[in-house]
């Protein structure tokens, strides 16, 4: 009987262990949207913002994974950007909101395909402040959006 107790803890031991692996340690930012912005300098950029849920062209809500890239455009398929210290192709935050963001101290974002004014997909990492680290696939969709950049 007491083989079986014992058995019975190493088993919900390790079945509680694989249900915490296998669990990802934050939202995933799978959706989203894309759209003309301008840079710092007034260049056109790429504005990407990556959400839980399936996003609408006029209001991203809730918490979102926000890209911004003003180099190398136009984006192509295969294409890698890097954002961190030194990195001057444009910027990676996770907001909690719109006007609520902590820049990321790190990030890597990678179009698997990327067509002009429709859609892409690829995958992110991110590492912002105090070492937590957010990474996953996304496809987002473009939205026309009308920008004057000067």
């Amino acid at each position: 009987m007491r083989v079986r107790q014992w058995i019975g803890t190493i088993v919900a031991f390790a079945l509680t262990a694989i249900a915490a692996v296998a669990t990802p340690a934050g939202p995933s930012f799978s959706y989203g949207i894309m759209q003309n912005s301008c840079a710092p300098t007034d260049a056109p950029a790429i504005a990407i913002m990556l959400t839980t849920e399936p996003a609408q062209c006029k209001r991203v809500t809730g918490p979102f994974l926000s890209f911004a890239i003003w180099r190398d455009l136009p984006i192509h398929s295969g294409q890698v950007f890097e954002f961190g210290s030194g990195s001057s192709a444009g910027y990676a935050a996770l907001c909690a909101k719109e006007g609520d963001c902590k820049r990321a101290e790190s990030a890597r974002i990678v179009f698997d395909n990327y067509q002009e004014r429709s859609n892409a997909s690829g995958h992110y990492e991110l590492q912002v402040k105090g070492g937590e680290t957010l990474k996953g696939s996304f496809e987002v969709k473009w939205c026309e959006k009308r920008v004057i950049c000067w």
